[in-house]
């Protein structure tokens, strides 16, 4: 007699996301979409997503938001921003930062096992740039004259990256271009994580929490 196994669902996760972006501006649209990719039982609702307009917004003043999203029935809440350029109180280092944001929201009684603190080095379009071939096949997608875009696989060379992607095609805008790019890579981040660290450990995160089937 055989016997069958039933494989359970894995049930959906909340999420909510902290961004320095503006509203559905480019960090908010990146990494909402890389994490439902990585992750199909994330649950993204619009409600628990804080774009907060800069910096210093996230690192002091982004208790209440992550309050309301755990109120909301969030399991963890993800807190996104580039290292680069520095706030003005700021030392442009990604642990002072962290240092700063924790002493906040601990003051404010946040639980800290359900923050994913993630500040990228230097800023989102360094890990954007890692891997050429998201910029190569999104750019060729519009014009088939330009170039093979090479991979920037040191920390030097992911500085000052919109300037490169700038050079490369004449233009550049964040808004209109950052997620073609990611969507040329096809879903694979695995060099973009190799070459860029902080990236890996928001790519990390993500696996680490998505619930699995059983």
């Amino acid at each position: 007699m055989s016997t069958v196994f039933k494989i359970k669902k894995a049930a959906q996760m909340k999420v909510g996301f902290v961004f320095e972006c503006q509203d559905q501006g480019p960090d908010e649209l990146l990494y909402t979409y890389i994490a439902k990719e990585l992750c199909k039982h994330f649950e993204i609702s619009q409600e628990n997503i804080s774009p907060l307009g800069n910096k210093h917004a996230v690192i002091n003043d982004s208790a209440l938001d992550v309050e309301t999203m755990f109120a909301n029935k969030c399991d963890y809440v993800f807190i996104m921003w580039d290292r680069m350029p520095k706030w003005k109180h700021g030392t442009g280092k990604c642990d002072d930062d962290k240092a700063t944001l924790t002493n906040n929201l601990t003051a404010a009684g946040v639980d800290m096992t359900k923050v994913i603190m993630c500040c990228i080095d230097e800023m989102l379009e360094s890990w954007l740039i890692a891997d050429g071939r998201g910029v190569t096949n999104y750019f060729q997608g519009l014009n088939h004259q330009s170039p093979k875009f090479d991979d920037h696989k040191t920390r030097a060379e992911q500085a000052s990256p919109k300037e490169k992607l700038s050079a490369y095609n004449g233009r550049y805008n964040e808004y209109k271009d950052n997620l073609g790019i990611v969507k040329g890579l096809g879903g694979d981040y695995s060099r973009a994580v190799k070459w860029n660290a902080s990236f890996g450990e928001f790519v990390y995160a993500v696996n680490r929490i998505c619930p699995q089937a059983v």
